[in-house]
């Protein structure tokens, strides 16, 4: 299979561990809070956010608030249609 430059953005997203295990949790979970998603890890909140929104600007993932919380959840398209990664 051969990638499009524009498939490194997703793939770079993916090179740190703890962005694999996020995306991971949020394929058993259809969606988590941040909150509910540090209950995971070892890391703190900031370090999470950090994660979250890395791989939010990737396009991995999505978000939504409800009151004070926001939610992530598996972006439904893959930015890049040409990978495919998550089939």
């Amino acid at each position: 299979m051969k990638f499009k430059a524009r498939c490194y953005r997703c793939f770079a997203a993916l090179a740190a561990p703890a962005r694999v295990q996020i995306v991971s949790l949020l394929q058993e979970n259809a969606r988590l809070s941040v909150l509910e998603i540090v209950k995971h890890f070892k890391l703190s909140q900031p370090t999470i956010s950090h994660h979250l929104r890395y791989l939010e600007e990737a396009g991995i993932l999505d978000s939504h608030k409800e009151g004070k919380r926001v939610y992530y959840h598996l972006s439904p398209i893959c930015p890049e249609q040409e990978c495919n990664i998550f089939e």
